[in-house]
């Protein structure tokens, strides 16, 4: 089964895309931008007040 011109360059649109926004995923989303956060510190965080 042949594809149609137009198809084939929506295709490849589409993987662009997709290479794209994972790419961008990966650069400032991806796991070494997340901060560590220990039990100790969010309990310090939650039972802090909040500024007035």
């Amino acid at each position: 089964m042949r594809t149609r011109p137009l198809g084939r360059e929506i295709a490849i649109a589409l993987g662009f895309k997709l290479l794209a926004l994972v790419a961008l995923y990966i650069v400032f989303f991806g796991p070494a931008h997340r901060i560590r956060v220990t039990p100790a510190q969010m309990v310090e965080a939650l039972s802090a007040t909040a500024p007035r």
